[in-house]
């Protein structure tokens, strides 16, 4: 009888889906919620599950801790600042019940100091692929725009070495965001980005007001014969 039973369990189409890994940010309260189906429908009120969450070195963070039932097929456990202070991936194991029929499940969700997925090795070295030619052409673009001897080749080269340095900054800062953390979303990036790059245009800006007011000197010397 007692073997019926466990092959009637098992037998029963219980769904607790394995989550995918997520990212989350460093030292913020977390609501892991998993859901729980039974035969394709919700769980009922009286259903319970239990979780265990290993930090990244293996230990328990929790083991066997009860998760609140929200009553729409969704099991919820929160994790507080405190205890996500460690970076790396976490794994997790649930075990649910609704009466009779029981479901196991597991997955796992990352910690980053930004809350976005670390640049992975071939990604890194794609990105170092693009950045130096950009890096090189804004370098030659800038030292030509000193040799060129006519004013519009001085701007146009210096122009283009602008926008050289403003697509080298703005990786740069994409980089630091997803793995120094040092922006909370790529749109704080892209603000911050802004500023610096207008703060850029200024001085470019001044750069060809002197240079104008250089040229301007030059031509009034050369029409009065100083030159």
């Amino acid at each position: 009888m007692g073997n019926q039973k466990l092959i009637y369990i098992l037998l029963i189409l219980l769904v607790l889906p394995l989550a995918t890994c997520q990212t989350y940010q460093q030292s913020k309260s977390l609501n892991l919620k998993v859901p729980f189906e039974v035969n394709g429908s919700v769980a009922s009120a009286s259903a319970v599950c239990n979780i265990s969450v290993d930090y990244p070195n293996g230990t328990y963070l929790k083991q066997n801790a009860s998760m609140t039932n929200l009553n729409n097929g969704d099991f919820n456990y929160t994790l507080t600042v405190n205890e996500l202070k460690k970076l790396g991936e976490y794994d997790w194991r649930m075990f649910c019940c609704d009466g009779i029929e029981c479901a196991a499940g597991y997955g796992s969700f990352k910690i980053t100091p930004s809350g976005f997925d670390a640049i992975g090795s071939g990604e890194g070295i794609t990105l170092v692929i693009i950045i130096i030619p950009i890096l090189i052409l804004a370098i030659l673009f800038f030292i030509f725009s000193f040799k060129a001897i006519s004013f519009p080749s001085k701007i146009i080269l210096m122009g283009l070495s602008l926008v050289f340095f403003i697509v080298l900054l703005l990786f740069a800062m994409i980089i630091l965001g997803q793995m120094l953390g040092g922006f909370d979303t790529l749109i704080n990036s892209y603000s911050s980005f802004f500023w610096v790059a207008l703060f850029l245009f200024v001085l470019v800006f001044i750069f060809l007001l002197l240079l104008l007011f250089k040229k301007a000197v030059e031509l009034f010397k050369i029409k009065k014969g100083l030159l």
